[in-house]
């Protein structure tokens, strides 16, 4: 694998620099690095120094690491309101799907595990946004990606800058933006499954004799009826609104400093009719979107709510502070099926029920309506949860050197003290099975099934810098993170809190170095490496160990007037690799973690992008294609055993589960004047459900998938515009999980009719 490794990076090597010779007398408008943002991303350099990834870079050769931007052009495209839709076309990023709307989405980046993306860091507009990032990670809230103007994703030593999750990357959703000048939009979606989406913004910018003050108010409403077909026939679908204000001053031109400061509050609530409940194989292959009898209960509501007030100060051209003050709050309560109490009052796993259901006839027979009997029944869980995250960061850019752009140092230093929590409050309802319908028998004592608080505080600090000598970039930095975390754990013998609780508390400390080197080889070829230390939290329990990583990388970018390539190369080795007990992954919930054993994931990541009509007699059409590929290859390099049910007893070389080792996706658009059509082809290999190794039973892996969308669309005049799309063109039916309880489907084909306009 490494020879294989070796001759890819050599080949691409060679032919950068055979390129760069026949191409030496070519005169370019603007340097490789210039040329690679505006083809590849369609921004213009400027838009660069702005990304909040890019901590004040000016350049990709600034950024230590693999940075992608997906614009406002490329989520238009297909306007998807569904985020893993829109990450797919991202080489590096593993996903796995599990409800078809992407409403609690499973990301990953490199091979580091996609469990409700709690092993990345997730923010929005440089803020943390998962619900308590340090405590409790995984992102059972996820920004609407239908109101974001662009998505940063950054992979590699960038981790220097961002946390508290460093092992592998981090995804940074940029909201809508204030406008420079009065605008209103409104845009209307209706599709199949009684798809739905009204998405209108009205705002402006005003410039007066005392300053500039502008403002946005943002309002988004998504909705479906669902997919899937319950027994009963009720609603699978859901509802999900988004308010967001923004507002901000600006001193004039005159003025010697130059200040801003912005307040952003924002509100979203949802209530979705999901469940974790899958089908058993056989019934899979019969009704692949069925939902039995005993999920007609389960709801999600939620509410999540942001303010942030951010301050900008400009003393002079080479120096800049930015200051964020924050506070997040998420509450939500997951009632849905837990699991199945038998005639003898035994507990009967639903996982064990779908894997086996002629083992366990008689509790599979009531999941799918059989009336149970005396002393039998369902227990449905509320998993009531309420989260908070507030602190405050600052961040600071002091530039010297050379006056040119291009061989500015620049130093630049952040800190963020932070403080999140859990509060755990749930309950179990039984309800019995009447000839499939569910009927309340005895309601739950209020924090029986979990009664319990966790808290993190947290105190984060970086300094890197940015050096040029010629040709050459260097980006050294360092990361210090000092983390205390407690737990009060009241039992379900004081749901009153009015004792003594279960108290437990971890203290974390750790430094995290890094260093990225570029290496502009010519006007057309860049050259970068990197490498970084990783951090995964460890949580309240004072056995757990934090998890450390070492993280390299080695790419190369290639970009010309009509064409552009990157191919990376990564290893990630984990010395101390961390688990989470979540029901998304077959767990009980309890969102403890555990200590599993050594493990390395390395792979490949290709990316290119071409537009043959650029030049030539065809110069008037455009029809840019974007290719990107994924190889990874991730296993444990130890023998233990695991209290998590993916894991289990692994022998060292077992594959992670949860993992597809090839993703290959091909966007194209033609545009012809007004008209353009769009087509994006998606392959997944398939993933193994549990750790193992040899050849894959299909019993426990998912589906190799190709899905096929399409779009078409007319600018009808300069403030209407008009969309279809199609998503899944061939109707593929695919199992891609068998997580938390049996096997689930993708989305079949669905249609959508969008109006944009803009006055």
């Amino acid at each position: 694998m490494k020879t294989s490794y070796v001759f890819l990076f050599s080949l691409l090597l060679h032919t950068g620099e055979y390129l760069s010779q026949i191409r030496s007398q070519t005169t370019l408008e603007s340097d490789s690095i210039s040329e690679m943002v505006s083809f590849w991303h369609g921004i213009p350099e400027a838009t660069v120094s702005a990304v909040g990834l890019a901590s004040g870079a000016s350049g990709l050769d600034e950024v230590p690491g693999s940075l992608h931007l997906i614009t406002m052009k490329e989520l238009d495209r297909f306007s998807y309101t569904d985020p893993l839709r829109t990450l797919r076309t991202v080489s590096g990023v593993n996903i796995t799907e599990e409800d078809g709307f992407g409403l609690r989405p499973n990301i990953g980046l490199r091979g580091s595990g996609t469990e409700r993306s709690s092993r990345i860091s997730i923010m929005e507009d440089g803020i943390l946004i998962a619900p308590a990032p340090y405590t409790a990670s995984a992102a059972y809230y996820f920004p609407s990606i239908a109101r974001m103007s662009s998505i940063e994703i950054l992979k590699g030593s960038s981790q220097i800058a961002f946390g508290p999750q460093t092992a592998a990357g981090a995804i940074n959703l940029i909201s809508s933006t204030i406008p420079e000048s009065s605008r209103a939009t409104f845009n209307m979606m209706m599709g199949s499954f009684g798809s739905k989406n009204i998405h209108t913004t009205v705002g402006g910018s005003k410039e007066t004799p005392k300053g500039t003050f502008g403002y946005l108010v943002e309002y988004l409403q998504l909705g479906s009826d669902g997919f899937k077909i319950l027994d009963n026939g009720a609603s699978t679908g859901f509802d999900k609104s988004d308010r967001l204000i923004k507002l901000r001053y600006s001193t004039p031109t005159s003025a010697k400093t130059f200040q801003s400061i912005t307040l952003k509050v924002s509100d979203v609530e949802e209530v979705s009719n999901e469940t974790y409940l899958g089908l058993s194989a056989d019934d899979f292959i019969l009704s692949p979107f069925r939902r039995y009898s005993a999920s007609a209960e389960d709801v999600m509501t939620s509410h999540q709510t942001q303010v942030v007030v951010s301050h900008k100060i400009e003393p002079s051209k080479s120096l800049e502070f930015n200051t964020d003050f924050y506070r997040t709050t998420f509450a939500r309560n997951w009632y849905k099926l837990d699991r199945v109490i038998d005639s003898t009052g035994t507990v009967v796993k639903l996982g064990s029920i779908l894997d086996s259901p002629d083992v366990y006839s008689t509790p599979f027979s009531y999941l799918s309506g059989s009336s149970t009997p005396d002393g039998a029944g369902l227990d449905v869980k509320a998993n009531n949860r309420s989260y908070f995250a507030q602190g405050i960061q600052h961040r600071g850019i002091f530039k010297f050197g050379s006056p040119s752009e291009t061989t500015t140092h620049r130093i630049i230093y952040g800190i963020r003290l932070h403080r999140d929590g859990v509060d755990r409050f749930q309950w179990r309802d039984r309800y019995s099975m009447n000839d499939g319908q569910m009927q309340l028998v005895t309601p739950g004592v209020h924090g029986t099934a979990g009664n319990k608080e966790e808290f993190a505080t947290a105190l984060a600090s970086y300094l890197r810098g940015t050096f040029h000598f010629g040709d050459v970039t260097f980006t050294p930095g360092i990361r210090h993170e000092r983390i205390h975390f407690e737990s009060f754990d009241y039992g379900s013998s004081d749901l009153e809190r009015l004792g003594e609780a279960d108290y437990r508390s971890n203290e974390v400390s750790v430094l995290l170095p890094g260093l990225g080197i570029n290496y502009n080889v010519s006007s057309l070829f860049d050259v970068f490496t990197g490498i970084h230390r990783g951090f995964i939290p460890p949580g309240s329990n004072p056995e757990t160990s934090p998890e450390l990583s070492m993280n390299f990388e080695l790419g190369m970018r290639f970009s010309h007037r009509y064409s552009s390539a990157q191919l990376v190369l990564f290893s990630n080795n984990y010395s101390n690799l961390l688990g989470a007990d979540l029901t998304a992954s077959g767990g009980i919930g309890s969102g403890e973690l555990y200590n599993g054993g050594s493990a390395i994931a390395q792979g490949l990541e290709f990316e290119l992008s071409i537009d043959p009509f650029m030049d030539g007699p065809f110069d008037h059409l455009s029809m840019p294609i974007r290719v990107a590929y994924t190889y990874t290859d991730a296993s444990f390099s130890n023998t233990f055993s695991s209290e998590l049910d993916a894991w289990g007893d692994v022998e060292m070389g077992d594959a992670f589960p949860y993992l597809a080792p090839h993703q290959l996706s091909i966007v194209t658009s033609l545009e012809i004047g007004d008209v353009s059509a769009d087509i994006s082809g998606r392959y997944t290999s398939s993933m193994r459900t549990e750790a193992g190794q040899g050849d894959v039973d299909q019993t426990s892996a998912t589906d190799a998938s190709f899905i096929l969308d399409s779009g078409f669309s007319y600018q009808a005049s300069d403030n209407i515009k008009l969309s279809l799309g199609l998503t899944n063109v061939l109707n593929g039916t695919f199992v891609v999980a068998r997580r938390p309880y049996g096997s689930r489907p993708t989305m079949p084909r669905a249609l959508r009719f969008t109006l944009i306009s803009e006055f």
